[in-house]
């Protein structure tokens, strides 16, 4: 799908290697964090502490609000120095001589025997969190309390006296023997907050008063997140301590949230400790939903337990199928009754979480989407507002309190891709941290960030998590693994080896030839070539990069940034809009004819094992008969196509493949054909076109693979007649005659001079000589021209006759307003523009057209045309040596994908669905965890449901 922008063309004419970010550079950055960091941790023990939080603005202590209304200071002031609590798992990391100080602290003066209401959510993922981190960090300790000091890296640091314990010339501190009131603070923490779990629904009140219990009159209305979100350091806590209550409770309470899901998997924001969701009845990824995901997946890491995972995958299934917007960027609020977008459509800051969750559970792709949105918005206000009305591209909420979740996704995902890109990322975060909320004391709220107005107050995951995760990003710390995650606040935790729990022997079986794994991220290269060697495209040359930037700063060219003169901005581009495939759905195996109304599949909600069986020795499940039975595709991570993940109730794991074994497949489904049939080019295909100096050409001027650099991208309409531009070999290996199609090599691209100050049109041959090739080549070329003049047929007939495989035709410059319509121009409801497929009738059997099918005719946009015209400006030996190459337009690095065996898809005969490999097929894509035992079956389209 095409869309057309006013400006949209973002001309790339750079090396990316070039914005490599050096080590001394990223070395400033991290002390540069590590600073900040200290700043705000001392201003607040210098001018705040033992109160719960800092007054950045008039360097005093924030204190609890005698008002009880105002939960959003009482939720997390517990009178327990929250600001230290949050920051005791952080200081070790970044500020490592404070740490022995901190401790004593908490352990000798923290008590949470205290007469106030609190949120249990936040006093689990900020003061639990915390104290369960500290112990495992502190029993991780040597015992010799010399050792500890080395391994503390105190003996590398300048210490302040005033912020250690007990004094710079003492090396024998002996951390150690604060463990046990470590844990036994988290315990009796722990214990305080459970009676919010009476409801015999499992669902807990959101907040309790820590000495009395759950108030009379407590409001049932909780979230989803913060009822769901305690399952980390719940079963944590109990299996340090043996109390299995906490485990027990906080799993009860997530799956109470899940069994209340709806027909498609969504959850609401808002529900009732009686079990019923709340208005407004709304699902997304958001404010009051955002950590209930991502705890199932991180529980599944820490615990090792599938169930966790199965929840979570059911889920994020469910959020890319209706929360996403069909392009990939945008994850908006949904009515989870009627699956409708709320409106006004907002985005907040709180989903900012969401790329680092993708790259956790292996979707690297979509977390590159979604956080460039994220980046886009920080950018345009130099923070990222509290919400955002997406459509209307403007604020809702105009806040900024520190929020880490940007912050902890762009680490993320700079540990996924090692991008440089999210280096210079963080380094803006940064700058705009220091210049608009530091203060002298602290670090402020912008209250407002168009204007910068600040806010007295500092949270405390400002240090506990925004700079933290800052440090981690440019210190290149990569985030923990091996049954260890960081909470929702940032506090690693880890479950010893020795604390997990064995799976049964039933979940064994079912989990027999399970091989998760997660797809490594390759950017592609320059030329199509899948190597390391050649330019290497990162983040910013993507396709989709400047239509992100358009999402929030509209379309035109507000938000380009034209750092060095490399980046030329054109008006009247054509950005296409990505659509992404359906992510999950279901398919019918039927025997049934359901090209009949009254064919009606049948649906068998529990097949048994005379339909479906699991192979004890491989965990292959086998389909003996498919009458009845429905099964359950997602998208893959690896971009490949689908899998089944289930066959009624039968969940099928990665690595497992699903095989039909139903003989009623051969009589109801046609046999394969006799021989492959003939390919047929898409009506649309992505153009690549680079430059070349002249030491990356040959003499002759052959061009190299791995010389050119990446101009540009553009789309461009196959012709009707001409080169088939799908072939099944490739031209980077073959030795026979050059073709001109998609993974070949780049060919040479020739723009004539013009005439009479008008583009070449190619109606009429030209000399080589006029066309600026050597006599003695026999390299093959790619001939420019302009449409108008003649028929497409004539200019494929004149470019055959000067010796070119392929013509690029360029369009017609756009009718500016006011100006006549050319009568040729003319259609039915206005002017022609846009692309156009060349056609024409000819006799192929006709001796003047014998040589059509050695030709290819591809047409692109004026304004391309326009842009390579420039880019060949200059003297003739200044010219510059133009590529072109073609990509499939889904694929960007050259592959044509998805394959049936070593076929592409445009093999498959679109009418019939031929399969090789046994592979079936939902539209474009295969299914490749489901086989065919047959491979001399032919599959006819699955009868799909309608939403499919």
């Amino acid at each position: 799908m095409l869309r057309i922008y006013s400006a949209c063309l973002l001309i790339l004419l750079y090396l990316p290697n070039i914005w490599c970010m050096s080590d001394g550079k990223r070395e400033t950055l991290k002390a540069e964090a590590a600073s900040l960091f200290k700043h705000g941790y001392e201003g607040y023990m210098k001018y705040a502490y033992p109160a719960d939080e800092l007054r950045p603005l008039t360097c005093g202590p924030l204190y609890r609000d005698p008002d009880p209304n105002n939960v959003g200071i009482n939720d997390i002031h517990a009178n327990v120095s929250m600001t230290l609590l949050d920051v005791l798992s952080s200081l070790p990391v970044i500020h490592p001589s404070a740490f022995p100080k901190a401790v004593k602290l908490v352990a000798e003066t923290v008590s949470f025997d205290q007469d106030v209401k609190v949120q249990v959510f936040e006093m689990t993922i900020r003061a639990l969190g915390a104290l369960l981190s500290t112990f495992q960090l502190l029993d991780d300790l040597p015992d010799d309390p010399a050792e500890q000091y080395i391994k503390l890296h105190l003996d590398e640091n300048d210490h302040d006296d005033s912020w250690i314990w007990p004094s710079r010339k003492d090396t024998t501190i002996d951390l150690k023997q604060y463990k046990g009131r470590i844990l036994e603070l988290a315990y009796d923490l722990g214990k305080r907050l459970l009676p919010a779990f009476e409801p015999i629904t499992g669902i807990p009140y959101a907040r309790v008063n820590l000495r009395k219990g759950v108030l009379k009159g407590e409001s049932i209305e909780t979230c989803t997140a913060g009822a769901g979100s305690l399952l980390l350091e719940f079963a944590l806590l109990s299996r340090l301590t043996g109390d299995s209550r906490f485990e027990n409770l906080a799993h009860q309470a997530y799956l109470a949230i899940w069994n209340r899901r709806s027909p498609q998997n969504l959850l609401g924001n808002t529900i009732g400790t009686h079990g019923h969701w709340l208005a407004p009845g709304m699902s997304g990824v958001g404010a009051g939903m955002d950590s209930y995901f991502e705890y199932g997946v991180k529980a599944g890491v820490m615990l090792d337990d599938d169930t966790y995972y199965d929840i979570f995958y059911d889920s994020y299934a469910a959020i890319q199928t209706y929360v996403r917007t069909t392009d990939g960027f945008i994850y908006r609020p949904v009515q989870t009754r009627l699956l409708q977008p709320a409106s006004p459509s907002t985005i907040d800051s709180l989903s900012a979480f969401l790329p680092a969750m993708q790259v956790l559970a292996g979707d690297v792709e979509s977390a590159i989407k979604s956080h460039l949105v994220f980046w886009n918005l920080w950018r345009k206000y130099d923070a990222m507002p509290e919400s955002f009305l997406w459509q209307e591209r403007k604020v809702e909420w105009t806040g900024y309190p520190g929020r880490p979740e940007f912050i902890e996704s762009t680490y993320y995902l700079y540990q996924a891709t090692k991008d440089p890109f999210y280096l210079r990322v963080g380094e803006k975060i940064l700058h705009d941290l220091k210049t608009r909320t530091k203060t002298k004391c602290g670090f402020a709220t912008l209250k407002n960030v168009m204007t910068g107005e600040q806010e007295d107050r500092m949270e405390s995951f400002m240090l506990s998590e925004s700079l933290k995760y800052l440090y981690l990003l440019f210190a290149d710390i990569p985030f923990p693994n091996s049954n260890t995650v960081f909470t929702t606040e940032g506090h690693p935790l880890k479950m010893p080896a020795s604390l997990l729990k064995a799976p049964s022997s039933t979940r064994r079986a079912i989990r027999k030839g399970e091989s998760s794994t997660c797809p490594l991220y390759r950017p592609f290269a320059a030329g199509g070539i899948s190597t390391r060697t050649g330019i290497i495209v990162g983040i910013e040359g993507r396709e989709d990069y400047d239509y992100a930037r358009s999402l929030v700063y509209g379309l035109d060219s507000s938000g380009v940034e034209v750092e060095d003169g490399s980046r030329i901005w054109y008006d009247g581009g054509i950005c296409r809009t990505s659509s992404e495939p359906k992510f999950a759905f279901e398919i019918v195996l039927s025997p049934l004819d359901a090209s009949k109304s009254t064919a009606v599949p049948p649906e068998d909600p529990s097949p048994g094992p005379s339909k479906v069986d699991q192979d004890s020795m491989t965990g292959d499940y086998h389909i003996t008969d498919i009458e009845g039975l429905r099964l359950g595709v997602r998208w893959r991570f690896d971009g490949k196509g689908y899998d089944v993940v289930n066959i009624g109730p039968h969940r099928i794991r990665q690595g497992q493949n699903v095989i039909i074994r139903d003989p009623a497949m051969r009589d109801h489904l046609p046999i394969q054909a006799t021989s492959p049939v003939d390919s047929a080019s898409p009506p649309e295909l992505l153009l690549r076109f680079l430059s070349y100096s002249s030491s990356a050409a040959s003499q002759n001027g052959q061009l190299l693979a791995d010389g050119g650099q990446i101009l540009l991208h553009a789309v461009g309409a196959t012709a009707t007649f001409g080169t088939d531009f799908v072939s099944f070999t490739s031209s980077k290996t073959e030795t026979g005659p050059a073709t001109w199609g998609i993974g070949h090599k780049p060919l040479r691209l020739i723009i004539p001079p013009e005439i009479e100050g008008r583009p070449y049109q190619g109606c009429s041959a030209m000399s080589l000589e006029w066309l600026g090739i050597n006599k003695t080549s026999t390299d093959p070329f790619v001939l420019m021209v302009s449409r108008g003049g003649c028929t497409f047929l004539e200019k494929l007939m004149v470019a055959e006759d000067i010796g070119a495989i392929g013509i690029l035709v360029i369009g017609q410059a756009p009718i500016k307003e006011g100006e006549p319509i050319p009568p040729e121009r003319e259609v039915e409801g206005g002017f022609e523009e846009g692309l156009i497929r060349p056609s024409a009738e000819f006799d192929e059997s006709h001796p003047r057209f014998r040589n059509v099918k050695k030709v290819g005719m591809i047409y692109t946009e004026w304004v391309i045309g326009e842009v390579l015209r420039k880019m060949v400006e200059g003297d003739d030996d200044k010219r510059k040596v133009l590529g072109i190459e073609i990509l499939n337009i889904d694929a960007q690095d050259g592959s044509v994908h998805p394959t049936m065996g070593n076929r592409p898809t445009s093999q498959i005969n679109e009418k019939s669905r031929t399969l090789e490999g046994g592979l079936l097929m939902v539209g474009e894509w295969p299914i490749m965890n489901l086989k065919v035992t047959d491979n001399a079956l032919r599959f006819k389209q699955s009868n799909l449901p309608e939403h499919v």
